[in-house]
């Protein structure tokens, strides 16, 4: 039997990291297509996400530190405890408190 240079760094890759291989090549294309598509998926709820939380912001509405605040505290019942921490995950990138910043003039906005 031959092996291919690629099916041999599968196979090495597999023995290094100790993971079970996939059942069968289609069960892996399978996995790495909807691992794309879920990707997506969430690349997009992301988007707008910000995009409202900006439109909110660009209004006057609310500013950072009260989307901050509304995701930390608050009912418990509103969203699980993993999409919480998914939210304030893209709310902490740089370029969203970049965003928040340049619409509230860089400081907290006064009542």
């Amino acid at each position: 039997m031959k092996i291919t240079k690629s099916q041999l760094k599968e196979m090495i890759r597999e023995e290094l990291l100790m993971e079970e291989p996939f059942s069968s090549p289609e069960a892996k294309k399978v996995m790495d297509q909807s691992l794309r598509e879920y990707a997506k998926i969430l690349r997009k709820a992301q988007y707008k996400v910000v995009k409202d939380w900006m439109t909110k912001a660009k209004a006057g509405v609310i500013d950072f530190f009260d989307v901050s605040r509304g995701l930390k505290t608050g009912d418990v019942s509103r969203a699980h405890k993993y999409e919480v921490d998914f939210l304030m995950d893209v709310l902490r990138r740089d370029k969203i408190i970049d965003r928040f910043r340049s619409y509230t003039g860089g400081r907290k906005r006064r009542r």
